[in-house]
């Protein structure tokens, strides 16, 4: 049976991949093993003949260590992918799934749940300030949570783990900032904490700033929006 042609959308991703693959000087069988698909199934994937399931995708960008601009470039395209997917058959179907592995994919589930709840939480409060925004704003391959085209044009990201991964937060910033013409960058974070202060300067250099999800709308009107905006 032939494959199927490659999706413009799935070769936009399977040339993403493609690209930090070749960086890394991977083959591809020895990639396929790791991540626990078979050569082919890597191979459909990368040439846009297949979108990956979420779970091959967190796999495979854990084996890739893919930079932040990397990272985001990967998911932005995943999210622009066709939902039809190839079966990818494990490459040891009989090999039971490691109880450790089963724990981790299982708390970055419930860590997913709760990120996609808390950007539920923070849509509610910007509905609240009857300002125009839009969701999941896309322009080719950056994304952010939500876009006020305004005047000032701003960008809100919601970071719900205030704990981890803070190198990739200030990266996706600057490349916000940079990139989509913005006035700044609200980092959204459901409480402030020891690290939230601790990362602040470091948002603050690259034109963005971390706000508590309570004092969202204060601060939007502090930028120039919404009622009683300070100008």
């Amino acid at each position: 049976m032939s494959s199927p042609d490659p999706s413009p959308k799935n070769a936009a991703l399977g040339e993403v991949l493609r690209a930090v693959v070749d960086d890394r000087g991977l083959r591809q069988k020895v990639l396929a093993g790791k991540i626990g698909i078979t050569e082919a199934s890597l191979s459909n994937i990368l040439n846009g003949k297949a979108r990956p399931r979420q779970l091959t995708l967190t796999r495979l960008i854990e084996q890739l260590q893919p930079s932040a601009e990397e990272q985001q470039r990967i998911l932005a395209a995943y999210d622009h992918a066709e939902m039809a997917e190839l079966p990818e058959r494990p490459s040891s179907p009989e090999q039971p799934i490691p109880l450790d592995e089963m724990e981790r994919v299982k708390r970055y589930m419930e860590i997913k749940s709760m990120s996609v709840t808390f950007q539920d939480d923070v849509e509610k409060e910007l509905d609240r300030t009857g300002l125009d925004f839009q969701r999941a704003y896309r322009q080719e391959n950056l994304i952010c949570d939500f876009l006020l085209p305004g005047p000032p044009r701003i960008a809100v990201d919601c970071k719900y783990n205030v704990n981890r991964d803070w190198d990739r937060t200030v990266a996706s910033v600057k490349l916000l900032k940079g990139h989509l013409d913005l006035e700044i960058v609200l980092v959204v974070v459901p409480y402030e904490n020891d690290t939230t202060l601790a990362e602040a300067d470091r948002i603050t250099e690259q034109g963005g700033k971390i706000v508590c999800v309570a004092d969202l709308e204060a601060s939007l009107r502090l930028l120039g929006h919404g009622k009683g905006a300070s100008l």
